[in-house]
Formats: structure tokens, C-alpha cells, sequence
């Protein structure tokens, strides 16, 4: 029975990229929360998307890897908001318009670089105190 399970059994699905980024930004958004007050990010809007940017950051990498396209990448986004912010996607306004912000603003896009950077070396490199960074960032800035 063992052969016939082997050549004709069900094999598991391989997760699809998107689930994939997604699985690994899951993880990389529970190590940066250990760095991260709660209650400040709760006061704080601009703190906020700080931290969204980071974490946008930490997408595009991821994305870059996965072969991820736009539309694919602003899904991800978006899953994430809902997640870590409890934000509603009704509530999220326009995804685009917020990620421009990253890159046009000098303060989130240096937390957007971060981001890619620190989520690289702990995903690529596997430095697992990298993402602790971002607490750093945030009492920095």
C-alpha cells in the first residue's frame, strides 16, 4: 500500500507566493512587535505609519524574492493592516495613496528602508534580533 500511496496518494498544495509572503511576514511582524510599545503606536498616528512603512518595506523585499506583481504586493499590504492595525479594509483608504506617502515623506521612507533592509538581513541572513531594530527607530524618532 505504501507504493500505490506514494505514487497516487494526495499531496499537499504548495502554498502559493502570496500565501507564502504572507506566512513570512506573519513571523517577521511578531518578532518586530517584541521592540514595539503598544500604547505609543495607539497615541501615536505618525508613529503608525511608521511602522506601516517598516512593514511595507519588509513586503517589497519579500516581494522582490517572490516575484510578486503590484496588485499582489497592495494585497499583501492590506491583509497586513487588517491584521496588526485591526483596520477594516473599508477603513484603510487608498492603499496607493498611502504608499506614496511612504516614499514622498522623508520620515517613512526612511523606516520604508529600514524595513526592506532589516527584514533581508533577518529573512536572508538570518540575523533574528534584526527586526528589535524597529523599537530602536521608533524611540529615535
Amino acid at each position: 500500500m505504501g507504493f500505490f500511496d506514494t505514487l497516487f496518494g494526495n499531496r499537499p498544495r504548495q502554498p502559493s507566493p502570496v500565501e507564502e509572503v504572507t506566512r513570512i511576514l506573519e513571523r517577521f511582524a511578531t518578532a518586530t512587535s517584541m521592540g514595539v510599545d503598544r500604547e505609543d503606536l495607539a497615541r501615536y498616528p505618525a508613529k503608525q505609519r511608521q511602522v506601516m512603512a517598516f512593514h511595507f518595506g519588509a513586503i517589497e523585499h519579500l516581494a522582490r524574492e517572490f516575484q510578486l506583481d503590484e496588485t499582489q504586493i497592495l494585497g499583501v499590504f492590506v491583509v497586513f493592516l487588517d491584521r496588526y492595525f485591526i483596520m477594516p479594509i473599508t477603513e484603510t483608504g487608498s492603499i496607493s495613496e498611502r504608499v506614496q506617502g511612504f516614499y514622498d515623506k522623508p520620515e517613512e521612507c526612511k523606516f520604508l528602508k529600514a524595513g526592506s533592509d532589516v527584514c533581508r538581513r533577518w529573512h536572508d541572513l538570518n540575523e533574528r534580533r534584526a527586526p528589535l531594530e524597529l523599537g530602536e527607530l521608533l524611540k529615535a524618532s
